[in-house]
């Protein structure tokens, strides 16, 4: 029991010793260098430039089907019911 208590206090100390050298290689401005920010390509600069057309608002004219009662856009096919006064 007493050899495995030691081996279990050194992994300790040891790993005690490394987190704190790694704390003070890190607090010193040490470690890899940050890498430089990605610039975009030629093209996607272009593409981000323009800014987007925006789309026009989509409208259309609905009117008041007298068969179910429901407004139905008024270019709409016939729906197959005996009595839709859409045109066919």
């Amino acid at each position: 029991m007493g050899f495995l208590l030691k081996i279990v206090i050194f992994a300790v100390a040891v790993y005690g010793i490394w987190a704190a050298a790694n704390r003070w290689y890190r607090l010193l401005g040490g470690g890899r260098p940050k890498p430089p920010a990605q610039t975009p390509a030629a093209g996607e600069r272009e593409a981000a430039a323009v800014p987007p057309r925006p789309r026009g608002p989509v409208i259309e004219e609905t009117r008041l089907c007298v068969a179910c009662g429901s407004y139905v856009a008024a270019d709409a096919a016939k729906c197959g019911r005996t009595d839709c006064p859409q045109p066919a």
